[in-house]
């Protein structure tokens, strides 16, 4: 499937005229680290702050196959409505199941479902990266907020060790 971009849609224009897309992260798509507590404080903030910018990134990349999805939705419903009026006949043996059953079956209706059903494959797939991402983002954010809890109580028990 082709890279999805919306750039040359009007919406899309001014949009850009406002904001900027998120570049993608450079890299792999990150793994949560199997021992976060053997991770220096550095080390996680730094995978916090991987997470964080695929996060953000794999967001806009739904909204835009949202986008898609609807769109190709709408083309196919089109295509569909189209393609049943100007297949119908009028007579009085045309029935409508018939006339629905020859439209289902006419090559620009199956590419605009194939359309549609390929948009929505796309949304999914990254709606399932986007949820991991956050999933991420959260075990990090608690692990750094346990980390700034105790912090306070090891340094007052440290001060007491030799």
């Amino acid at each position: 499937m082709q890279e999805m971009t919306l750039e040359n849609t009007p919406i899309m224009r001014k949009f850009l005229e406002k904001f900027s897309l998120p570049p993608r992260p450079e890299g792999q798509f990150p793994e949560i680290p199997k021992q976060l507590d053997d991770l220096s404080d550095a080390d996680l903030m730094e995978c916090y702050s991987e997470f964080t910018a695929w996060l953000t990134y794999t967001k806009t990349e739904l909204v835009s196959a949202e986008i898609y999805e609807e769109r190709a939705a709408n083309d196919a419903r089109l295509t569909e409505s189209k393609t049943l009026i100007n297949q119908w006949s009028g007579e009085k043996n045309d029935t409508v199941t018939l006339a629905k059953a020859r439209r289902d079956v006419d090559e620009s209706v199956i590419v605009a479902q194939d359309a549609h059903l390929a948009a929505r494959a796309y949304r999914k797939l990254v709606e399932a990266m986007f949820e991991r991402c956050e999933r991420g983002v959260q075990i990090i954010s608690r692990e750094l907020s346990r980390r700034i809890s105790t912090a306070p109580v090891e340094r007052r028990l440290a001060r007491f060790q030799p």
